[in-house]
């Protein structure tokens, strides 16, 4: 009897397990602001800007367990503008997002590096126009109560990603090599 009771409680045990969840991070629901995720370019030594006003989040993020937080952004590459008709009218083109083919890009990091106090750094990947890139994010974040707000800053080299590509596009007169990409954003705890 004792030999047939041993198994049954292997087996409950491992059932009570599986039922916990593996983590306890916090699920956020990120505010629609369409200044959220922006970036900053230079042309001529000029300094340029847009934003991407429509995205989707989804966050899990704890500080306090950072093993099983992530974060996954999509951003509609259709949505972003700069606010001048000229770059706007380009850059949905085969030659800048290519949006036709590549509607979506995608940020996703499993991985989250705490460098003290408020600082950490999300440890992902970008995909953007069919590439996919290892990207890091420093950011900093702010959590008080059911309301976090983060904010980040990173270096994107362009040409890796084939936007602007090409003889022309290429050149740092039309666009510099380096575009900055920054986040603001803030979320709500969900209940």
């Amino acid at each position: 009897m004792t030999h047939f009771l041993r198994p049954l409680a292997l087996a409950t045990a491992l059932i009570n397990v599986a039922a916990v969840p593996a983590g306890a991070a916090t699920r956020w629901e990120a505010a629609k602001n369409p200044a959220a995720i922006s970036w900053e370019g230079l042309q001529g030594g000029n300094v340029f800007t847009g934003h991407c006003r429509t995205f989707d989040a989804a966050i899990v993020f704890d500080p306090s367990d950072l093993v099983h937080s992530s974060v996954k952004v999509t951003i509609d590459m259709g949505a972003c503008i700069t606010g001048d008709q000229q770059k706007d009218s380009y850059l949905p083109q085969e030659g800048w997002f290519g949006v036709a083919d590549f509607p979506k890009a995608i940020f996703e990091a499993t991985s989250f590096l705490h460098q003290g106090g408020d600082k950490y750094i999300a440890d992902g990947t970008l995909t953007l126009k069919g590439v996919t890139k290892k990207v890091e994010l420093p950011f900093t974040l702010d959590i008080r109560g059911d309301t976090a707000h983060a904010v980040g800053e990173t270096t994107l080299q362009r040409l890796a990603f084939g936007v602007g590509a090409g003889d022309q596009l290429s050149s740092a007169d039309v666009a510099g090599p380096d575009v900055k990409v920054k986040i603001d954003l803030t979320a709500t705890r969900k209940k």
